[in-house]
């Protein structure tokens, strides 16, 4: 589009000229030095120029502003610029999701916190306990007094909670209890330990929550992925290293959750745990600015096995689509002019693979998605093979003679089979579901073998170079004029290790770059 200023005198010499001018629009102009070093620093270190800065520029302007950008690559400022654009690729913000049970919350009644949705448990009725003391027997036994309505109601106890020590809450006793084993042998930090009277919210209250007491925990999982990116590129790494990377950074609020916490939610697995919370760093719960470094199990892929992106996109379609989407520039879309119709037969077909019209995505998205099988969905939980092999007997006979399945076995196998064609994948892990033979292998080699192909077959590398270039000249460039460029800095990323800070230094320092945008 022709700037006015430029179309005036052109529509002032006559229709002719105006139109020629339309047909062959002048050249780009290009930014004067200052507002060159003026872009330079607001997109690589989010800041305006210093005046000293301004003033740098003299009549070798471009060699200046050159040395300017290969200074201001290697600073905090440009990795942080980095995470936050990185922010709208990998969604790693988590606070919209609540992860424990809410049979685990706290609620307030006047002065006294008690658990609502367990009251019937404790008191026979859901009510709260008295606003009193409470009352022991000499075996330890909380005395109750029973109330014209015939609950049974205790007093309260004074607990420091954990996400407060310097707080002093009246919970109701039976809530506040301390085991961490009942009489019966219940493991009171499990979900179990809601259905036994004899369990409470723990030590320091360590198994409940209250109002926005857990909000650091989901705010940790994104931050956590903002600083382990943060340090790959401070520090210059390949950008392969974000689908390889076992380095993980843990905060009070983080270790907390991992040692005392994940046996708890309902909707969300988080067991068997990706990690042995016993080599967790000691830290309490409020040391949210504390963080620790600590190295994952060999199974992990980066960023695509982190709780973030898992809970993030809670299916493995999901995080495939969003890997296709983020780092390979390949949308899962329907074809111009719709979707054919299925006819009734392959409407049925259970195998999306297969179906008509479904099959225009999960041709290629099935497989994709496998790469995550042994991930768990709705959660971050790890089906180590040694203990969820592809097939097990128990779930297949428990299917089969339409008994009752274990918990593993309903969450993680294939248990039911509403057509023929599924009743072979009856015992099977549900990832190995109409699998190919050499699709096998995805699954068990993880969500790192999908980002590695991609890099060697260079489709990442090529996404990777046009997220960047438009991030930076704040446009879309998949026009034909820009395909070549982008091509050559596909291949220079490549040649130069994958290193992020090279391929940021050949846009910024392109003529492209420095055009009016």
């Amino acid at each position: 589009m022709i700037r006015p200023t430029l179309l005036l005198p052109l529509l002032l010499a006559g229709p002719a000229a105006a139109e020629e001018a339309e047909r062959c629009p002048p050249d780009a102009v290009e930014l004067d030095p200052q507002r060159h070093l003026r872009a330079l620093s607001l997109d690589l270190r989010g800041t305006l120029p210093t005046a000293d800065e301004l003033a740098a520029l003299d009549d070798d302007a471009e060699g200046t502003i050159e040395a300017f950008v290969d200074a201001w690559l290697d600073t905090d400022a440009f990795a942080g610029q980095v995470v936050r654009r990185h922010r709208a690729l990998l969604w790693n913000n988590l606070t919209n999701l609540s992860l424990l049970a809410v049979n685990s919350g706290l609620e307030r009644n006047g002065g006294v916190y008690f658990r609502r949705n367990l009251a019937r448990m404790y008191r026979g009725q859901i009510v709260p306990c008295l606003d009193e003391p409470a009352r022991f027997g000499d075996d330890g036994r909380i005395l109750t007094r029973a109330g014209e309505d015939g609950a049974r109601r205790e007093g309260w106890v004074e607990v420091r909670p954990y996400w407060d020590p310097a707080l002093t809450l009246r919970v109701c006793a039976f809530d506040a209890q301390a085991n961490e084993v009942s009489p019966t042998g219940t493991d009171c930090g499990t979900l179990a330990g809601h259905a036994d009277a004899a369990c409470g919210c723990g030590p320091d209250l360590r198994w409940c929550f209250s109002g926005a007491s857990h909000r650091p925990v989901v705010e940790a999982l994104g931050e956590s992925v903002d600083r382990v990116l943060y340090a790959l590129v401070r520090e210059d790494r390949p950008y392969t290293e974000l689908f390889e990377t076992r380095r993980e950074l843990v905060n009070g609020p983080l270790t907390y959750f991992y040692k005392y916490q994940t046996g708890l939610p309902r909707g969300f697995a988080f067991e068997p745990a990706p990690l042995d919370a016993r080599r967790l760093p000691d830290l309490a719960f409020t040391d949210r600015d504390r963080w620790v470094e600590i190295a994952l199990p060999a199974e992990h892929a980066g960023l695509l096995t982190r709780p973030a992106w898992l809970l993030r996109f809670q299916t493995n379609r999901a995080r495939a689509n969003r890997f296709f989407d983020a780092f390979l520039c390949s949308p899962f879309q329907p074809p111009d002019g719709g979707l054919p119709v299925a006819d009734e037969a392959s409407a049925l077909d259970p195998d999306l693979q297969a179906r008509a019209g479904c099959k225009y995505c999960h041709a290629l998205l099935e497989p994709a998605a496998a790469h995550w099988g042994r991930w768990a969905e709705q959660g971050f939980a790890w089906l180590d093979p040694a203990r969820f092999p592809p097939q097990r007997e128990d779930c297949r006979l428990c299917a089969l003679r339409g008994t009752a399945c274990s918990a593993e076995c309903r969450d993680f196998y294939v248990t039911r089979a509403l057509s023929e064609a599924e009743e072979p994948f009856l015992g099977m892990l549900r990832a190995y579901e109409f699998r190919r033979e050499d699709h096998v292998r995805h699954v068990e080699r993880g969500p790192r073998l999908l980002a590695l192909t991609a890099v060697a077959d260079g489709r990442l590398p090529a996404c990777i170079a046009r997220r960047a270039a438009e991030w930076l000249l704040g446009r879309d460039v998949t026009g034909a004029d820009d395909r070549a460029w982008l091509d050559e800095l596909a291949r220079g990323f490549v040649a130069h290790g994958y290193r992020y800070r090279w391929l940021v230094r050949a846009i910024v320092t392109d003529a492209r770059y420095r055009r009016v945008r």
